[in-house]
């Protein structure tokens, strides 16, 4: 649901996009049609607008490239075309938006710029006037009312009890391991880097022998992330080290602990805590995600049909960008 509304943003975005991305819009470019929807004419012009909106949200503060400029670019124009789809689908359901819907986000917008001069002049300088922009907040009150309506979802607990049994080779688990983890990495700058790495990886591994605990140990020595929580990994399936570590480890019993392991990139001790044979995931463990993604399944899906009939109402040609 949150990929499908975030092209239908509603307009209060708007400012704060032109305010924080100075980026020139020359008017000329409203009589370039890029897209024809219907009878409505997508411009150069509301392509640009548009992605100064979603410029900032990508991209802000990170070096804009030529392909992102013409991914965003090609993000932008299927944006507004699938916005008058779908309001021509508001309109044609009867769905109405009221003046003092309208008004009141323009009020607010007012009050955020202290006065009707300062929102004006701002939206002045993307070539937007006031009444087109009151069209536009219309348009987008329309198309996120009809989302709302058409995009609603419920799932029952029986809905995805029957999805899991007939689809039980979805929720499968290859065998795993539990385990706790150190690696020495080796600094290939330092002249005796691996030397340095195979030396603290000893010590370590000494320690461990002596009897120290392995979460200590690996939180004092390792270079993993896994430190932090005394190495831990959880369970892991094969295919998380390198095949020189899993084929040691994979020969171990619950409560071993490996050799010292060398590989190109450092040393490894892994401590074996249990093992877990291939297994279909509980139903009470996956719902919850279960539930999730077939919410957004359903919704892309209405999405979809929701566009695909408004595209046997209208026809859309693209000139450019696609």
């Amino acid at each position: 649901m949150k990929k499908i509304i975030y092209f239908f943003l509603c307009l209060f975005l708007v400012a704060e996009a032109y305010q924080n991305f100075s980026w020139e819009i020359d008017p000329k470019l409203k009589k370039k049609v890029v897209a024809v929807v219907g009878n409505k004419k997508i411009t150069e012009m509301d392509v640009q607008r548009y992605m100064k909106i979603l410029l900032p949200m990508n991209y802000y503060h990170r070096t804009i490239t030529d392909e992102k400029l013409k991914e965003i670019r090609k993000k932008a124009i299927e944006a507004l075309i699938n916005r008058e789809l779908l309001y021509h689908e508001a309109e044609k359901k009867g769905i109405k938006v009221k003046d003092e819907e309208v008004n009141k986000l323009i009020d607010q917008m007012i009050k955020k710029y202290k006065s009707k001069e300062n929102l004006e002049k701002l939206l002045k300088q993307t070539g937007v006037s006031l009444d087109q922009f009151r069209h536009e907040l219309k348009k987008r009150l329309a198309i996120d009312k009809l989302l709302s309506k058409y995009l609603s979802v419920k799932i029952t607990e029986k809905d995805l009890r029957e999805y899991y049994e007939k689809n039980k080779y979805k929720f499968k688990e290859p065998p795993s391991l539990k385990v706790r983890y150190i690696y020495i990495k080796v600094d290939p700058s330092k002249p005796k880097g691996r030397q340095i790495a195979k030396e603290r990886a000893e010590k370590a591994y000494k320690e461990i022998k002596e009897g120290k605990d392995f979460g200590d140990v690996a939180y004092r020595y390792s270079d993993d992330l896994s430190r932090i929580k005394g190495g831990e990994l959880g369970f892991v399936h094969k295919g998380r080290f390198e095949k020189t570590v899993e084929d040691v480890i994979y020969k171990l019993k619950p409560g071993q602990i490996s050799d010292i392991i060398e590989t190109d990139l450092g040393f490894h001790i892994v401590k074996v805590e249990e093992k877990r044979p291939e297994r279909l995931v509980p139903f009470e463990k996956i719902k919850d995600k279960l539930k999730k993604e077939l919410e957004e399944k359903y919704r892309k899906e209405k999405f979809e049909e929701l566009l695909k009939d408004a595209r046997k109402d209208l026809k859309v040609v693209v000139y450019n960008g696609k």
